[in-house]
């Protein structure tokens, strides 16, 4: 049966499955490029099939705490970490396709701000997808120096990795970086990025709040201050800005110091112009810390928005003329968290313990409450999704699925320790979960998509490279692109080789002899499943890439396509086993433990054999 599975493995790969011909259930143009799936922040994917009952289907591990909300695009899973690295993950089964690391974040934060809860501070709101450029836009946070970050504006190609944009993004004089933390979701409109900034948890040191947009060359920025003669009125909810059919752009702002001036606590409309220049407003002034943008703007039709903070009202306001059309009292005394979910009549508010139904009556432009959901730890932002409301309880890393009608909980399941306001995203037929080193997905009956197309993509510069686990598993690095992956194949053998192409491909080689080859690299034949005398150690290719040689732990060497036989120890007795192996045009080397070097074909130019060594070799590699 294993040998079965190896054959199978390998007639997968000659008919090029790892690169995205499968019989899977196709879930095709299924995306979530932004925070909430679309400019408007609605949270509500219709595309998705039948996702209960639910299950666990992958997980992968990231290097550092992901706070912000996964996206989705061509078959491809993105998420950023606090380590600001960004990571492109084949929708299939996990697998990195790519990742790319930003720059140094910022360490001990409140040792040089006084406060904040974030440590690293890296990559902290949710990027933004441009579908059309297939540019992946995000907002890092780079330490220069003790006391000295910078905030820069990098567009990374979706496919590779490659960069395509950086631009300092910092709002400017009088505004120190230091001061400003960047939490809201960016957001993509009218050939523009729009990035919200805010303090950091405590409010130390002076700092205003901006609303911050660039072109997508990132060029042309522009800066607005919400509190010009005074200080904070951050733009902090995790949805960040929101943006109507007609380009406006809407954000909500934080309670300004001193009360009642500036912007503070208002509801802002931009226009649609490169100018980004501010045409209503919509104040409330409540006095006190009750933030107004501790939830992002929803967009509503018929020329309305939503909007609720931590002040416990929520607002109905015509984006005419920026004046509320009606208010009601809600969230039962708590406060309100992240950004809403809403299908087109009713609005799914996060209160702090608890998701608050609200019916929009969209024609006659009023609204009233709905059901009142279970009281949990600290409800999430939720989403819709295939008719279901989805969202996180952060105390407990619980997952609650409602029934959007009721309110009645339909599932519940663990999914891990999750950030602040961690809210899940859906697409490809999957719900994805962001947790604190981790991005994990959970399918329905249909199972997960396809591989991803084009994953295997070649490159135009080989400064990455792969890791491979004795499982199969594959890790890219740099512009590495990921090729597939033997995640969910039952081996007869652990992995214990590796090599690769020049261009975008790699074969992984069993200790049994077995091969498995990914991408552009072609399968030449194996030893699996004939009888070795000791187990495979490793593997080299040679430079055509057309063949490969492996090697076993007595010396015995197997040759496969252009690659030429030169000899072998396989009838000599070593003192210590092969470890590893080399190979170039003319031949191969190979290494013992106790460091002896046998070259076939090649120059010998010494060994460690026969030295004192603190620990045994084990492995090689030419200049």
């Amino acid at each position: 049966m294993l040998m079965t599975l190896r054959r199978i493995a390998i007639l997968i790969t000659a008919l090029g499955l790892v690169l995205g011909v499968s019989a899977t259930p196709a879930v095709a143009n299924s995306a979530w490029p932004v925070y909430n799936g679309n400019a408007q922040r609605t949270g509500n994917d219709t595309s998705e099939p039948q996702l209960l009952p639910v299950h666990h289907a992958w997980s992968r591990s990231v290097d550092a705490a992901v706070y912000a909300q996964p996206l989705a695009y061509n078959g491809r899973i993105f998420t950023a970490t606090e380590n600001n690295t960004v990571y492109a993950l084949d929708a299939h089964d996990g697998g990195i396709l790519w990742s790319r690391h930003l720059g140094a974040p910022m360490r001990n934060v409140p040792a040089q701000t006084g406060c904040g809860n974030v440590d690293p501070l890296g990559i902290l709101s949710t990027p933004v997808i441009d579908t059309n450029t297939h540019t992946i836009f995000v907002l890092v946070t780079i330490q220069d120096g003790f006391r000295s970050i910078h905030h820069q504006l990098m567009g990374l190609d979706t496919l590779t990795g490659a960069l395509k944009v950086s631009a300092n993004a910092d709002p400017g004089a009088p505004q120190n970086p230091l001061n400003i933390q960047q939490r809201a979701g960016l957001a993509l409109g009218n050939g523009r990025v729009y990035i919200g900034y805010g303090g950091y948890s405590g409010d130390c040191g002076p700092y205003h709040g901006w609303l911050v947009s660039l072109d997508e060359g990132g060029h042309g920025k522009v800066a607005f201050n919400v509190t010009p003669t005074q200080g904070l009125g951050a733009i902090w909810a995790t949805g960040g800005a929101s943006i109507d059919t007609r380009g406006n752009v809407y954000v909500s702002t934080g309670n300004p110091d001193p009360t009642n001036g500036n912007f503070g606590e208002s509801v802002l409309k931009f226009d649609n112009t490169a100018g980004m220049h501010r045409t209503g407003a919509f104040k409330t002034f409540p006095g006190g810390d009750n933030d107004l943008s501790s939830v992002a703007p929803s967009i509503l039709p018929n020329n309305m928005l939503f909007q609720i903070g931590k002040q416990q009202t929520g607002f109905l306001v015509d984006t005419n003329s920026m004046t509320a059309l009606k208010s009601l009292h809600m969230c039962n005394g708590v406060e309100a968290f992240g950004t809403n979910a809403f299908d087109g009549s009713r609005l799914f508010v996060p209160c702090l313990n608890h998701i608050q139904e609200v019916n929009v009556d969209v024609a006659h432009r009023t609204m009233s409450l709905g059901w009142t959901g279970p009281n949990t730890g600290a409800a999430g932002s939720p989403i819709l999704a295939a008719g279901s409301l989805w969202s996180i309880d952060r105390v407990s890393g619980t997952m609650y699925v409602l029934d959007p009608a009721t309110g009645a909980v339909r599932k519940t399941f663990p999914v891990g320790p999750v950030a602040h306001f961690a809210a899940p995203s859906a697409a490809l037929g999957l719900v994805l979960v962001p947790t604190l080193g981790a991005i994990s997905a959970y399918a329905g009956p249909s199972g997960v998509p396809p591989h991803a197309p084009n994953a295997c993509l070649r490159q135009k510069n080989h400064n990455g490279y792969w890791v491979a686990g004795s499982d199969g598993n594959i890790f890219p690095f740099g512009g590495a692109p990921g090729c597939g992956s033997l995640v969910g194949v039952s081996l007869a053998r652990p992995i214990v080789g590796m090599a690769g192409r020049a261009t975008a491909g790699y074969w992984l080689v069993a200790s049994d002899g077995g091969i498995f080859a990914f991408g552009d690299a072609k399968f030449r034949g194996s030893m699996g499943g004939q009888r070795l005398n000791q187990p495979m150690v490793g593997m080299a290719r040679t430079p055509t890439g057309r063949g490969y040689w492996t090697v076993a732990g007595d010396g015995g060497v197997f040759s496969f396509g252009d690659a030429a036989f030169k000899g072998s120890t396989g009838d000599i007795r070593l003192v210590s086993p092969i470890v590893g192996m080399e190979g170039q045009g003319a031949g191969y080397r190979f290494v013992a433990g106790d460091g002896g070097v046998f070259a076939f074909g090649l120059t010998f130019s010494g060994s460690a054999a026969g030295l004192t060594t603190a620990a045994p070799a084990v492995a090689m590699a030419h200049d």
